[in-house]
Parts: C-alpha cells; structure tokens; sequence
C-alpha cells in the first residue's frame, strides 16, 4: 500500500542530492564551497527544491551536478509524488523555495498563499515500461517492436495472473493520468466494454481500484526491473533513466502531444481530492513563497532563483531533452491577482523566460 504521510519516509527526507556539504534550508548555516574551503555564511547559497520523483535519477545524476559546477550553490530536496509535496506545503511539514512538479495540479493548489505562478516548459510522455524478468516479456517485446498490435497490451494487462504496478491517483498525477490512459485506449482502440475497469479494478464507487497495484512513485521503477510485477505506469524519462524496456504509446494516448489536448480534455477522474480533468503531462516549476513571518537568506534566495533559471538555460533544457523530456516554449501561468510575469518571478527566471520566447497564458 501506498505510505501517505510526507513526514513518514515518501519523500527522500532532508537528503543532501549533491556529495558536497549541504547547509539546512533556514540560510543560518554555512555552506562548503566548491573549492573545497571552509564554510562560509556568504560564498554560496543553498537553493531548497522539492520534486515530482520521476525526476529522481536525473535529478541526482544530471541535473544537480550540473547546476553545482555552474553556480557553487548547493541544493537540499525530496522528491515524492507532486500532489503529496503539494500536501505537505499546505500543511507546514515541507517548505521549499522551489517546486518542480508534474502537471499543473500540484502547483495551482498552492495558490495565493504559497505560489503565485506556474511555469510549464516541457511534456514528458506515458509509457508502459515492463519487466524483462516477466513471463509475459516476448508478447511484451513484440508488442514494443509493432509484431503485434497496441491493443494487445490491454488484452494482457487484463490477465488475472498479471502484476500491474501503478501510483495512487490522489498523490501521484502519474496514477491519475494512467487510469486516464486505459480509459481512453478503451474508446480509442475499440477495446471490448468494461476493459478499463477489468485492469485496473475501477468502479463508480472506486475510482482509485485495485489496492493491490498501488505502489509508492519512488519504489515503481526498482519493482519493474526486479520482476516483482509485470509492468507498470511510468514516464518515458523514468524508464530510460532506469535502463527499463518499455512500450512507446501513440500521441492520442501519451498526453504529451500539444495538438492531441484537446482530445486528453475529454478525460475526467473523479477523486477524494476532487476531479482530475486530462490535459498535458508537463514538466512545471514554482518558487515557494516562504511561510508568513519567514524568509530565507539572501543567498538561499539567490540560490531557488538561479535553479528555477537553470532549468530554462542552455545547459539546463539540453539535460532535459537527452532524457526524453520534449521541450516546448515556456507558458506561465499568474496566480489570480498576480498583474504580470515581472511581479511573480524573479529577474533571472523572467530573462530566461523572455529568451526562449515564453508567453502568459491566457494573454
């Protein structure tokens, strides 16, 4: 069963993503900087970033290295499933400066306290990644290469005897958009009545389904290359970044293809936490506003700004796109009462908004 509580271990808590020595977000402490020095209150910065967990490998591997040799900030951050980090900030056990999410969900729900934009600058497409230990791996293979048709993946997946892994839709977008997914292959390969709900174990009294798929975001990929389930729900970023094999969906089903939006559109998931409407998979981020009667150093201030700019900078979207996130130009979105994308983001944001050519929703 999924672990629900932020506090409780989902998250990857207080876990230093760089092997340099990391500061506590407060901004009090001292800071190593990358020359190997003693600590300083004034040399760098610590920039505190939460994240969709998807972005775990990469964000180890990649990214924060990256962003260290280019600016000497250090970074602290958890990464967990979008709409339990958003949880966590409504609730006070998590205040980042930054947030990098999937989907815009996560991020509006912070809205006016704790955000006051989102700012979507990539898709990442769904895919069903699958288990080269399985016994179902040659149909599974076949299927991958176009030997047999897509509408065969369903036809397994509906087995009893398969092992389907997929993350809790009510804190996880990924679960959300899976169960979106199996529906609208339902429709849009003519798949026999009553097939999303035989796969997934879904009703209209049990939107979420079957308990026993529901697994935690940051545990699925290690469960599929293991062999310990079948397949399972996963970003094609994820499965590339755990060397997983895994099946490409069409545009139509893969929500990330901008012409198909309105198609995606016509999906609807009704949960606990309230409706859950298709539409892109994109790759968001925020800055955090610190809680009332809080702030954060000047330098670790500096330090969320400079991240949120390095994801849009050169360096930044060429990590991004050669792990299969598809780049698209920036769209922001205000928080309501928020007058322009200069009063929500800071300069060094705004400028890398403004040179990849980003427009304001709506606008």
């Amino acid at each position: 069963m999924v672990r629900h509580r932020v506090a409780a271990g989902v998250v990857l808590a207080a876990a230093c993503l760089v092997t340099a020595a990391c500061s506590s977000s407060g901004g009090s402490a001292g800071t190593t900087d990358r020359r190997g020095g003693s600590p300083t209150a004034e040399a760098h910065g610590t920039a505190t970033v939460d994240y969709a967990g998807s972005l775990t490998g990469l964000m180890q591997t990649s990214l924060v290295p990256a962003f260290q040799k280019a600016t000497g900030d250090q970074v602290v951050g958890k990464g967990a499933g979008s709409s339990l980090i958003a949880q966590g900030i409504l609730d006070g056990e998590l205040s980042p400066g930054v947030f990098v999410s999937i989907g815009e969900k996560a991020i509006t729900s912070l809205w006016p306290a704790h955000s006051h934009y989102v700012l979507a600058f990539a898709t990442d497409p769904l895919v069903v990644a699958y288990s080269a230990k399985s016994e179902y791996a040659s149909q599974l293979d076949a299927i991958r290469s176009g030997q047999r048709p897509l509408k065969d993946l369903f036809t397994l997946m509906e087995k009893p005897g398969f092992r389907l892994a997929r993350t809790d839709p009510t804190a996880d977008p990924q679960g959300a958009f899976f169960i979106l997914m199996v529906r609208l292959a339902q429709r849009e390969l003519h798949l026999p009545a009553g097939t999303a709900d035989r796969i997934l174990g879904t009703s209209a009294s049990n939107p979420i389904g079957s308990s026993s798929q529901i697994v935690d975001e940051d545990a699925i990929a290690a469960d599929i290359a293991s062999g310990s389930v079948d397949a399972g729900s996963d970003f094609v970023t994820e499965a590339r970044q755990f060397h997983l094999r895994y099946i490409t969906l069409p545009p139509s089903l893969d929500f990330a293809s901008p012409s198909d939006a309105s198609l995606y559109a016509t999906m609807r998931l009704d949960l606990s936490t309230g409706p859950f409407t298709g539409g892109l998979i994109t790759l968001t981020e925020t800055y955090v506003l610190p809680p009332s009667g809080q702030a954060r150093s000047s330098a670790d201030a500096s330090a969320d700004a400079a991240w949120l700019a390095f994801m849009l900078s050169t360096k930044g979207q060429a990590l991004l796109r050669s792990a299969g996130y598809q780049l698209e130009k920036p769209v922001l979105q205000l928080a309501p009462g928020v007058a322009s994308a200069s009063a929500a983001m800071p300069p060094p944001v705004l400028s890398a908004f403004h040179r990849l050519g980003g427009t304001v929703s709506g606008a």
